[in-house]
């Protein structure tokens, strides 16, 4: 059989089914109600349907969507201007939040006060529902959302939480209106905070957000706080002469001496005094690898130097401490100033209390472009401390108990819990001043507490 003779017949066959299918609707009344049926069911699931999809293509058409996932940093800006609007006290879904967390917004409850006078408060958040809100003349629906993120055999890994506003396309040229007060009410705000985050996955969460500690209260050797804030000033306000001159604009400080001076301290107070807010970062992680610090160096929030405490206990030499370290050296000094270190204006600050167990290439200029002693107290330390608990005392009384301190000896730290322990009493200070400097036993100096025996004699 040629193709003619197949097509001929395709052709005839097609001409007697459709001819049957005649007759039959034209003789057969079962079947004309069948097909009846058929297309009257056909109309009404598509009548069904109509409504959903003719509100699907409005949606589509005439809305804007704005999605705001719970690890963008606008993510904490937005929800907490959200909790702070009338309508979003009314959300169905609350969750109480008792430790400190600003990542989800929600509104402050006073429940009491301790017994120490302070406050007792509670969060309330918005885990779920929908709220409908105005905002500059148009209409918008917010939804909050929380889901749950499960790790292998269902393990559960906490939640993610985020938020979607839907509003007319009119209402699109506000969006910009919008992000910018609710950055004013939370991170733009200029309160005197300062804001510490730690790792989170491959981001930073916010812990903790904490009255700035003005320089002043702070009592360091002469000019070294006045010295590193305008060093400080002048790496900010020289970006373009760092850009014309080709050299990376990353700002790096070892802080090093012995325990208990003040390093991170010093750190806080020059953060609150510039504006900037810290990120805490622990080098000994067991799960921070080589990629995930590049990841997270690469996602520092906006205005925020990175602070690498003690890291002296991560590596000695260029080799891990412990086996449980899973940084290698040479990922940590690709992270510091490598090709992937990115030039976005990064202030790092590192501190060690044994310089000598650092590797040099770890602490050479463009790592740590400035070292920094901050060795144990000074008798002009001890005497600013003596006013610092007891104003009225006169510039000369502070200095003559001072001269009886070796310099150099004791720890800031050890001095502080000295005229702690006395500060009711000037009388017995100046009484037991023998035991601060180690004219008697020290054991007895010590009143037999081996971490202040340690602290007194080492």
């Amino acid at each position: 059989m040629n193709l003619t003779d197949l097509s001929n017949l395709l052709h005839t066959v097609w001409t007697e089914l459709i001819e049957t299918a005649r007759h039959t609707l034209a003789t057969n009344e079962l079947a004309q109600g069948g097909l009846l049926i058929g297309l009257l069911s056909a109309a009404a699931m598509s009548a069904r349907a109509l409504p959903g999809q003719l509100l699907s293509q409005l949606e589509r058409r005439w809305t804007v969507t704005l999605d705001i996932q719970g690890d963008d940093p606008a993510f904490p800006w937005l929800a907490a201007w959200l909790a702070a609007q009338p309508v979003g006290r009314h959300l169905r879904h609350l969750g109480v939040i008792t430790r400190f967390n600003e990542q989800m917004g929600g509104h402050n409850v006073t429940i009491g006060t301790d017994r120490d006078g302070d406050e007792i408060t509670a969060r309330l958040v918005p885990l779920s529902g929908a709220a409908l809100l105005r905002f500059r003349g148009h209409w918008m629906l917010a939804y909050p959302q929380r889901t749950e993120r499960q790790g292998q055999n269902h393990q559960g890994l906490g939640f993610t939480h985020s938020l979607t506003f839907r509003m007319l396309s009119g209402a699109r040229p506000v969006i910009a209106e919008l992000l910018r007060e609710a950055y004013d009410l939370t991170a733009g705000r200029s309160d005197g905070r300062v804001e510490i985050y730690v790792p989170e996955y491959q981001g930073w969460k916010l812990v903790e957000r904490r009255a700035a500690r003005p320089l002043g209260s702070l009592i360091y050797a002469d000019g070294l706080l006045e010295n590193l804030h305008a060093d400080l000033g002048s790496f900010f306000e020289d970006r373009e002469w760092y850009a014309d001159l080709g050299i990376p604009y990353r700002r790096g400080y070892l802080l090093h001496g012995p325990p208990g001076n003040g390093k991170s301290s010093l750190v806080s107070a020059l953060a609150g005094a510039s504006g900037l807010n810290v990120c805490v970062l622990n080098l000994a992680t067991p799960d921070l690898s080589d990629d995930r610090l590049t990841a997270l160096l690469g996602e520092l929030p906006r205005r925020a130097l990175l602070l690498l405490e003690d890291i002296d206990a991560v590596f000695l030499g260029r080799e891990p401490r412990t086996p449980s370290v899973k940084l290698s050296f040479n990922g940590l000094l690709n992270a510091l100033d490598g090709v992937a270190a990115g030039e976005g204006g990064r202030v790092t600050f590192m501190t060690t209390n044994d310089l000598a167990g650092l590797d040099a290439a770890l602490i050479r200029p463009g790592r740590a472009d400035r070292h920094v002693l901050i060795g144990n107290a000074t008798q002009a330390q001890v005497a600013g401390m003596l006013r610092r608990f007891w104003p009225h005392w006169t510039v000369t009384e502070a200095e003559q108990l001072a001269a009886h301190v070796p310099g150099g000896v004791l720890s800031m730290a050890r001095v502080q819990e000295y005229l702690l322990e006395r500060r009711t009493d000037e009388v017995r200070v100046r009484r037991d001043w023998a035991e601060l400097v180690g004219e008697t036993d020290p054991t007895v100096a010590a009143g037999c507490c081996p971490t202040r025996l340690r602290l007194l004699t080492g």
